[in-house]
């Protein structure tokens, strides 16, 4: 009897986990966020080599080399942006390009929200793009900050050309208006393997 209700309970026990899941992701599409998890739909290899990423499961997986960018399909321009992100190897460096504008290239005219591990949520306009900087509460980005291995949460919030970053939670950085405000958003790969999971973007 012990063998037959053993497996029972295992398997109403997976159930139960798929079920949270599933109230979870269905909470966060009710909310007006939209899942953005696929390499083919949702992203397309801007700039770099497609072999550098991957879909394992719910994380989307890049090597690092050689530095380019996975660019959504769609513009956007009033919006609320989050994901989750971590360093598998070293600490390393990326970032999200917003409102990307002109021809694809390293790096595309943009302002991007730091992801450099160091660097967290520093915002600032590059690639020929112009407009504020602004380096971020470094206090702040100290104290919001797990380990590299660990997941971070970066949310990012575009108002009429003006941007804000916060890391887990925590206020990190608030700049612009500036005046590129509209544009596909990139995630890049700039040299170490980083992981990214729970992309998800709601239109304002």
């Amino acid at each position: 009897m012990l063998k037959r209700i053993l497996p029972l309970a295992l398997f109403a026990t997976l159930l139960v986990g798929i079920g949270l899941q599933a109230t979870r992701s269905t909470a966060a599409e009710k909310k007006g966020f939209v899942a953005l998890k696929s390499l083919k739909k949702d992203f397309f290899v801007a700039v770099g080599d497609a072999k550098s990423w991957k879909v394992n499961g719910d994380v989307i997986e890049c090597n690092g080399k050689p530095n380019g960018y996975i660019c959504t399909k769609k513009s956007y321009s009033n919006y609320e942006l989050s994901f989750e992100f971590r360093y598998p190897k070293q600490k390393g460096n990326s970032g999200v390009l917003n409102y990307i504008a002109g021809k694809h290239k390293v790096w595309p005219a943009c302002v991007e929200v730091q992801g450099h591990y160091d660097n967290l949520a520093m915002i600032f306009a590059m690639g020929g793009a112009k407009g504020p900087r602004n380096n971020g509460d470094k206090a702040a980005r100290e104290k919001a900050r797990k380990p590299h291995t660990e997941w971070n949460k970066l949310h990012i919030l575009s108002k009429d050309g003006v941007l804000t970053a916060k890391l887990n939670g925590v206020l990190i950085g608030k700049a612009g208006p500036y005046i590129v405000r509209k544009g596909p958003f990139g995630l890049q790969s700039e040299g170490a393997p980083i992981h990214f999971r729970k992309i998800m973007i709601k239109e304002l």
